[in-house]
């Protein structure tokens, strides 16, 4: 569709499909997504970012810490840091529970390595997942059991006050 300008031009005259084409979109934290296409490392840094500000957020986590790990040449000296198929996220529930959190860009997969350390942290009862955004975050730890009450105190057992104490 065209229309003249005052001046007489031909003035291409936008429909509304184009217009809401052109509106900005946001993610669910309300930060503007960028049309542009990012390199998968870059998204992985926006993915990371976002499952940070969840998890530091969330009733559930008591803490949590990006963990670095890679490798880098320090003079004459090759330096490695963190442990093989650590997750890029460490912390721990409320109710004691260990956190491990592998973030991954929208198509990156795991490796072997990270899958075993994530199986780990579950056999060994923590909660362990793979997350590309925040969603992720609320579905598991929303889902995980007793991540949303506190940690109960155990109440020491009370002996009679006529019992024989035991020293070691």
């Amino acid at each position: 569709m065209t229309e003249k300008s005052p001046a007489g031009a031909k003035v291409r005259k936008r429909s509304r499909k184009m217009q809401a084409a052109r509106l900005p979109e946001f993610d669910l934290l309300g930060q503007e997504i960028s049309k542009t296409r990012v390199p998968i490392c870059r998204q992985e840094a926006a993915a990371l970012i976002e499952v940070m500000k969840a998890l530091k957020t969330h009733p559930a986590v008591s803490w949590c810490e990006r963990m670095n790990s890679g490798a880098v040449r320090m003079g004459s000296r090759f330096v490695r840091f963190g442990f093989v198929g650590c997750p890029d996220v460490l912390g721990q529930l409320r109710d004691g529970r260990l956190l491990g959190v592998e973030v991954k860009a929208p198509r990156g997969k795991l490796r072997p390595e990270q899958a075993v350390f994530l199986d780990r942290i579950r056999s060994a009862g923590g909660v362990a997942f793979v997350a590309r955004d925040l969603r992720d975050v609320l579905r598991e730890l929303n889902h995980s059991p007793a991540s949303t009450a506190p940690p109960q105190p155990e109440k020491p057992a009370t002996a009679h006050p006529d019992a024989p104490v035991a020293h070691l």
